[in-house]
């Protein structure tokens, strides 16, 4: 067996990366790959055709819309599809809890059907869909033995060792650039199995192939745009494949465009998926992103496709913790070109500063989301959040100064652990009670990623918690502390019936009553509260459907926020230079 070393601090260009370069890893290497060289494949394929599904709630996961875009470039040949199981976004599904979705055997049959046509057929998912996945793949392996079948997207990265029971190939990284070594080995008939950041399973042996290094902010300017409306399939049960278009689109996002501008998280949160991303490379805390350019360049190419988007949503992990003088270069030229509102969906208590906030409202920001989980210090420690309590108040008082141009932000906050005492619990609903007002919450049942640190938390404690299978925003506890998180973003009762009610809060695992009915009453309030707090700003980031559609067309929405809805306007001597 010959050794070639593959030098890990070496930045590959993808179009310079081969076989040769990739070759083979010392067997005692951690995270290096395992077992005995197979000889090269002998089949080619010159006129090599590929299917890409992404299976999950909705039609917007950008990472999907990123690495089809790459491997169209690189194989004209390739047919992109979405396989919604639900809508996340409709409010139905919302208010009765009925989110994610098992496909029924005909819907299996059809979709596998289509992507047994490829000679490769390629799956992106999160974990909540991976049972739907596991069956497609076993009804493509019946109708197609010979498609060769590869896994990427969250799951496979999050849980590799699930991923490859069911695929040939699992893709454990950035997949742009080992894709395109791996198609290049694949479609000559050389052994695609030394291709990095993929699991390979070859004969019942699982290859393990050490993870290219990061991309750089330079190759993340070069990539193609994002795909989007660019020859795609969806999948609707009854009518089967149907080219994805604008009535698509306002049906799963209603107007909103979502993107990442910026890749990485300084945190390590015991719960997030981010923590096996960090683990594959430590490099992955700090934040990489394109140029300002780039990112407004495909804002604008996607709003020439889509004329009604009326706002852009960024998803990043941690978009506040971008240095003051590339979000001004940004806030200049989105202000320039693309005039229409940006909501930030990934903010860290840390990173909120007032100038920052202004300098993002005086381009067009109108909502914020952002991460608080819990108002227990201990369980803040027990998640390993950084941020204090105290630093989690400030950042909300900073937010509230600029209530008058902004949707009420959002606050993320995960109920149902198991491990709260009565104190605990409490502590976060005296957060929320003593929270400058208005805001909403985002309310997320616990639900446990594996291979995550709380995982292993759990699982060294003895405590059963359900998984991310499970969707975290259904089969919420009827308990009276979750009866108050979800009251509290819109209505402050009295102190005097807070206090009363205040040691009637347990945590779940405490016996105490159920309040079925009351918990739907203000769940439903929740939900009008957070309709209102949209429609001041006729905004249907919120909202799918095609109302917002012809609002937008026939410029109601609009003259609505020329007239009705406060502007922030940054002084230019506030401006850093």
């Amino acid at each position: 067996q010959v050794i070639l070393k593959f030098d890990p601090l070496k930045s590959y260009n993808s179009t310079r990366l081969t076989h040769k370069e990739i070759g083979w890893f010392d067997l005692y290497q951690p995270c290096y790959r395992i077992g005995v060289k197979n000889s090269a494949m002998n089949k080619s394929y010159p006129n090599l055709e590929i299917r890409l599904a992404c299976v999950e709630d909705g039609i917007d996961n950008t990472g999907f819309r990123k690495i089809s875009a790459y491997i169209k470039s690189i194989c004209q040949n390739t047919k992109i599809a979405y396989i919604p199981t639900s809508s996340v976004r409709n409010i139905l599904n919302q208010l009765m809890e009925r989110v994610g979705g098992d496909f029924n055997d005909k819907d299996i049959h059809e979709v596998a059907k289509f992507m047994a046509e490829g000679d490769i057929a390629a799956f992106s998912s999160m974990t909540q869909s991976a049972f739907n996945v596991y069956k497609i793949i076993a009804e493509v392996r019946k109708l197609n033995p010979k498609s060769y079948i590869i896994w990427g997207g969250i799951h496979a990265i999050i849980e590799p060792e699930d991923a490859i029971k069911h695929a040939d190939a699992v893709c454990t990284g950035e997949g742009e650039f080992a894709f395109e070594t791996f198609l290049e080995l694949f479609k000559n008939g050389k052994d695609y199995t030394t291709a990095p950041s993929f699991w390979f399973n070859k004969n019942n042996k699982i290859i393990k192939n050490r993870n290219l290094p990061l991309m750089t902010p330079k190759q993340m300017d070069e990539l193609p745009p994002l795909t989007y409306e660019d020859g795609e399939t969806i999948y609707q049960p009854g009518k089967g494949f149907i080219p994805l278009n604008y009535k698509s689109v306002i049906n799963y996002v209603g107007l909103s465009y979502g993107t990442v501008w910026s890749i990485g998280c300084p945190l390590h949160c015991t719960y997030c998926g981010n923590t096996k991303f960090i683990q594959y490379d430590k490099a992955y805390r700090r934040i990489r992103h394109s140029s300002p350019h780039t990112i407004v360049d495909e804002i604008k190419r996607a709003i020439a496709k889509q004329p009604h988007l009326s706002i852009v949503a960024f998803y990043d992990d941690s978009f506040l913790s971008l240095p003051y003088s590339q979000l001004e270069e940004f806030c200049k030229l989105y202000k320039a070109e693309i005039k229409i509102p940006l909501a930030i969906y990934g903010v860290i208590p840390t990173y909120v500063r007032e100038d920052k906030i202004a300098l993002l409202l005086d381009a067009g920001l109108n909502r914020i989301r952002m991460g608080i989980q819990s108002g227990s210090e201990n369980i803040l420690a027990f998640y390993k959040r950084p941020t204090k309590l105290s630093r989690i108040k400030e950042a909300t008082q900073i937010l509230n100064k600029f209530k008058k141009y902004m949707i009420a932000p959002a606050y993320d906050i995960i109920i149902d652990n198991p491990i709260e005492t009565p104190d605990d619990t409490r502590a976060t609903v005296d957060l929320l009670y003593e929270m400058p007002r208005p805001f909403t919450a985002n309310v997320y049942s616990l639900r446990v990623i594996p291979n995550t640190g709380l995982a292993k938390q759990f699982e060294d404690r003895g405590i059963d918690v359900p998984s991310i299978t499970k969707y975290y925003g259904a089969g919420y506890n009827r308990t009276l502390a979750n009866c108050l998180v979800f009251m509290l973003t819109f209505w402050k009762i009295p102190k005097w019936l807070y206090k009363i009610l205040r040691k009637k809060i347990y945590p779940i695992q405490m016996e105490q009553p159920r309040y079925t009915i009351l918990f739907i009453l203000v769940r439903y309030g929740y939900h009008v509260k957070r309709l209102y707090d949209h429609m001041r700003f006729l905004d249907f980031s919120f909202l799918t459907g095609r109302t917002g559609y012809y609002l937008r067309k026939f410029h109601i929405i609009s003259t609505w926020q020329k007239l009705f809805t406060k502007r922030y306007h940054l002084q230019k001597q506030k401006i850093k230079i």
